[in-house]
Parts: structure tokens; C-alpha cells; sequence
């Protein structure tokens, strides 16, 4: 499905990328919502939780893939990966209709007998319904796929983007009879049975809201964005199946891309911004985070021992900051200029200065700012926006040390499978994994902070950082502290995993001298920047969570910034100096 897109697949990919990442933001948002105000812990948007939730399986499903393979020059997949991919999408469709049957009986309830509505719509019925959502779509997948991997397959070339039952099943030698009948059943099931079913609760609905200008209100409120969703989904997907059985291949691959992704891509991405924007109580909740934080304006105090001489910090803080980039911006071009470079460890390599550049520009503009200023001052905005990007900084660091650690361990105890294991596609994968993760981790963490209430509006630092904002807050921060432990038993596992990748690495070096000499040229520098790193990582998680006020500012300063000045500037000039190419 992509030969037509071999030319500008950069642009397409940055471009998806972008349209994955606001997705993952905008339902993330929405689930978050959700989950932590009570006053939204109502049936309706229960559901609209999970549709997100679905929302963010089928989109997860189809991203990866599609991403890794604009990178590609080949588009291949592997059968169990094939199937796995099948399995995914179809639940995600399956889900899709049954919960948004499900949301249309809770609108019926809700319009029709209002009186009676609590009294039906129970947490028992509640929980009831959400298991039928989610059960009856993996049992019918299920069935399918297991009908599916039974067939002998004589093809393996699929005309589409991405894997769907269809596609696999025309491929089959033998015959499909049982196939069809089955995909005929989940069709008269979903696209038939249970449209039917909302367009009979629409029935009802709609004459109920004749009757009066309240009703009518509410009809616009909550059944209009689901009507959008459902109008759009089953449209979509009709045309896909109807296409992938009847559809001829002589008409423009570009199009039919466009049109039978549409499902996967636009209700992940509707559904949060539809319902944010239309049901009243979720926009006050949100505006309600907005409007607690528009007038809060906080203090950094980390300058208060820098009022003097502040314009040689200037210089100095400025110098830094451009050698930094010059250092990585040299070390990038290098990379992606000479070929000879495209290997693995050095693209690993070249993102790892990437991330060291934005990094360093999260710390550095506003630093800068405040050594000219004579008030140290940053709006709520700013400061969330600067945690944001120095968490993603910090996770980024450390995931892609631990992936750096794992092409070290492939290279050095398994060098003759090396360019088997590291494949193109592997590369692809570990650097999707190594940016998405972090992204993931740094907006839950965001938006549990988002939803605080502060009584103090002094930092104790140079910068923002999410701990110093949380501890500010008047409310219980249970829910922050519990996802912090996470975090940090999240990346102590990605430590372990580096530490046992080394034992290993050792013990393979120890039995040559060229070994030895591979060891010292490419796994020194990784080893050097992961124990700067990670030691001084250590020292300001514990030191914000644990430590006293009273000690030297100065050196408290100096101690908290390190990880985030030495890193950027230490990356590009260890490994240009250790590597011989």
C-alpha cells in the first residue's frame, strides 16, 4: 500500500508522527478528566472513557507500523505480527460499535425515562455493560483468528497500508466458505444489528425531544457528538469492508489508503476533541484546571544567591548553551551526512543529541531570561511546558541508554548475528519505543499535577520541576506520589536490564584483546554518560523528595542542574572522541 509513497516519506512521517502524538495527548487528556474529577463520574462518561481508551488501542495498533514502515524501503511483517496486528484493529472495531450501542441505549435512558435513569442506570448495570464492551468483541475476534490461522497461504503480498482478516484470507489455497459466512454473521451483527438498535433509540429519542426546548438542548449536548462518531465510524468502516470484498484495484492507491485508514485514524482523534468541546461538563472541568492555574504566577528562589556578578553567569550560561548546540548540531549533521555512519550504534547516537538539544533548551532560555531579570517569575503555562520537556528529557535519557546498552551487548556478544538481530525494522522499533514511552510517562504526570490546587507559589530552584509544583499543592497527592514510585521502579528495571547487558559484555571481553579494544572505543563513552547521568538523576529525586532546605544554596544549584547541563554538551564530544569513524 506504500509504493506510491516512496518520495517525501519524510514528510509523511513527521507528519503522522505528529497526528500519533496529539491523539495519544488529546485522549490521555479526556481519560484523565474523567478519572480524576467526581463530578464526571457519571454512566455517560464512564463509557466516553472507555471509547477513548478503545480509541487508543485501535490508534496504537496502526501508528507503530505505518511509522517504522515510512522509514522502511521494504514493508514487510511477519505473520504472527500480521495476526496480532488483526487482532487488535478488528476488537478495537468490534468495541467500538458495541460500546457506542451501549452509549446510544444510555442517551435513550437518560432523554426518555430521566425519572428512572439512576434507578436503571446502576454501578451494577454500569459494570455490566462495560464487560459486554469489552468481552463480546475479543470473543468474536478471537473466533476469527483462530479461523484464519488455520488456512495454508499460497500469496503473501497485501495490497493495503496495514493487515486486516480480509486481506490474509484471500490468500488462502483452499477454500474460504467458513470464513465468509463468519464475516457476513459480525457484519449483520455490528454494521446491521447494532446500528439498527441506535437508530431505534434515535427513534425515541427524537420524538421525545419535540415535546420540549429543554430536551431538545440536551439532545444537542450529548446524542449530537455521539451521532458525529457513529455517523463517521460506520461509514468508514463500511466502505473498507465493502471495498476490501468488492472493490477494484485499478483505482489511485493514494485514495484508497486515505479512505480505508480513516477509521483508525479520524475517531481516535474526533471523539475526545467532539465531546471536549461539546459536553458542558467535561468543558468545565477543563476549563476548571485552566482558570485555577490562569492567575498563578511562581517564584524561583534557586537565583537569590546570584544578584551580583549575574551578568558573568550570563555569559557563561550563554556560551554553554551555544557550544551545546554546536557540539550536537556537528555530531547530528556528521551522522546523517556520510553514510558510512547509518549504522545503528550512531543513530541511536544521533538521537541521543537530539534529545541533548532539547534538553538543554528547556533549562537554558528561561535561565537565561532570569539572570538578566531582577524578579526570578514564571506563569503557571510556562512552568507546566518547561516540566513537561524536561521530563520527556529525562525519561528520553534513559530508555535510549538502556536501548544503547542492548546494541552494545548484540554487537559484542553476538557480533556475527548483529545485522540479523539489528535489522532496520528493529532500529525503527526501539527508537519509536525509546520517544513514545517518555511521551506517555510525561503527560500522565502532567495532567495529574494539572489537576491540583496550590496554596504556595514558591520554587525552591532554577527551574520548574514536577515534584517542587506537587508539594505547593493543598490537596492529596497520593495519586502523584504512587505514579512517581511507578516511574522510578519503571526505570530501575531499565537499570537492572543495563547492568546484566554489561555483565555480559565483561565477561565476552575478558576471553579477547580485540574484544577488549571494542569494549574501551564504544561502550566506555555509553558507560561514562549512563553514571554521569544517572547518579546525578539520583541525587535531585531524592535530595526534592528527602532533603533540607538549609543546606548551601549554591551547591544545591550546581547539584540539580548537572544532569541537565554536562549530559548535552558531554554526549557529543566522549562519543566523537572514543569513536574511530
Amino acid at each position: 500500500g506504500l509504493n506510491d509513497t516512496r518520495t517525501n516519506r519524510q514528510i509523511y512521517f513527521s507528519f503522522t508522527l505528529l497526528v500519533y502524538f496529539f491523539t495519544l495527548f488529546v485522549n490521555l487528556t479526556l481519560i484523565m478528566t474523567i478519572v480524576f474529577e467526581n463530578i464526571l463520574h457519571e454512566p455517560m462518561h464512564i463509557f466516553l472513557c472507555n471509547l477513548c481508551v478503545n480509541g487508543l488501542c485501535g490508534a496504537t495498533a496502526f501508528y507503530p507500523k505505518i511509522l517504522m514502515d515510512l522509514l522502511a524501503d521494504s514493508h514487510m511483517i511477519s505473520y504472527s505480527a500480521c495476526l496480532t496486528q488483526i487482532f487488535v484493529i478488528y476488537n478495537y472495531i468490534f468495541c467500538e460499535f458495541t460500546n457506542l450501542a451501549v452509549m446510544a441505549y444510555d442517551r435513550y435512558v437518560a432523554i426518555c425515562r430521566p425519572l428512572q435513569y439512576y434507578s436503571i442506570m446502576t454501578p451494577q448495570k454500569v459494570g455490566k455493560l462495560l464487560v459486554i464492551i469489552w468481552l463480546i468483541p475479543i470473543f468474536e475476534t478471537t473466533v476469527g483468528m483462530i479461523m484464519t490461522a488455520k488456512l495454508p497461504l499460497c500469496g503473501s503480498k497485501i495490497d493495503k497500508i496495514y493487515c486486516t482478516n480480509w486481506e490474509v484470507v484471500k490468500l488462502a489455497c483452499i477454500d474460504t466458505t467458513l470464513n465468509n459466512l463468519y464475516g457476513y454473521i459480525l457484519m449483520f451483527l455490528h454494521v446491521f444489528q447494532t446500528f439498527l438498535l441506535i437508530m431505534i433509540s434515535y427513534i425515541h429519542i427524537i420524538r421525545t425531544c419535540l415535546r420540549s426546548q429543554v430536551e431538545q438542548s440536551k439532545f444537542m449536548e450529548t446524542c449530537l457528538p455521539h451521532l458525529i462518531t457513529l455517523i463517521n465510524f460506520t461509514l468508514s468502516v463500511i466502505f473498507d469492508v465493502m471495498y476490501a470484498r468488492y472493490g477494484s484495484k485499478s483505482s489511485v492507491q493514494a485514495l484508497r489508503n486515505i479512505l480505508t485508514v480513516e477509521y483508525l485514524v479520524v475517531p481516535p482523534l474526533l471523539n475526545p476533541l467532539i465531546y471536549g468541546l461539546k459536553l458542558k461538563q467535561i468543558r468545565c472541568s477543563v476549563a476548571k484546571m485552566e482558570n485555577s492555574s490562569k492567575e498563578i504566577i511562581f517564584t524561583l528562589t534557586g537565583l537569590n544567591d546570584t544578584r551580583t556578578n549575574k551578568h558573568i553567569y550570563f555569559v557563561f550560561a550563554l556560551l554553554s548553551y551555544l557550544f551545546t548546540l554546536f557540539a550536537n548540531l556537528t555530531l547530528i549533521a556528521t551522522i546523517v551526512l556520510d553514510k558510512v555512519l547509518h549504522e545503528p550504534m550512531h543513530i541511536f547516537l544521533c538521537n541521543l543529541c537530539v534529545n541533548g538539544i532539547f534538553g538543554a533548551t528547556g533549562f537554558y532560555l528561561k535561565f537565561l531570561i532570569d539572570l538578566l531579570s531582577d524578579s526570578h517569575v514564571v506563569s503557571y503555562s510556562a512552568c507546566m511546558t518547561q516540566t513537561f520537556v524536561i521530563y520527556i528529557y529525562l525519561f528520553f535519557e534513559f530508555t535510549h541508554l538502556t536501548v544503547m546498552a542492548y546494541d552494545r551487548y548484540v554487537a559484542i556478544c553476538r557480533p556475527l548475528e548483529y545485522h540479523c538481530i539489528m535489522t532496520p525494522r528493529k532500529v525503527g522499533t526501539l527508537l519509536l519505543v525509546a520517544w513514545l514511552l517518555p511521551f506517555c510517562e510525561a503527560n500522565v504526570g502532567l495532567i495529574l499535577t494539572l489537576r491540583l490546587s496550590l496554596c504556595q507559589f514558591k520554587i525552591n530552584k532554577l527551574y520548574c520541576f514536577n515534584w517542587d509544583v506537587v508539594k505547593l499543592s493543598c490537596t492529596d497527592t497520593t495519586s502523584n506520589n504512587l505514579y512517581g514510585y511507578f516511574l522510578m521502579l519503571l526505570h530501575v528495571c531499565q537499570a537492572i536490564f543495563i547492568i546484566i547487558s554489561y555483565i555480559h559484555i565483561i565477561r565476552t571481553c575478558l576471553q579477547s584483546w580485540e574484544e577488549q579494544s571494542k569494549f574501551m572505543e564504544t561502550c566506555m563513552p555509553h558507560l561514562i554518560t549512563l553514571i554521569n547521568f544517572t547518579l546525578f538523576l539520583l541525587f535531585d529525586v531524592m535530595y526534592a523528595r528527602y532533603g533540607s532546605d538549609n543546606s548551601l544554596q549554591t551547591l544545591r544549584n550546581i547539584l540539580s542542574v548537572e544532569y541537565l547541563i554536562i549530559p548535552p554538551v558531554l554526549n557529543p564530544l566522549i562519543y566523537g572522541w572514543k569513536l574511530k569513524q
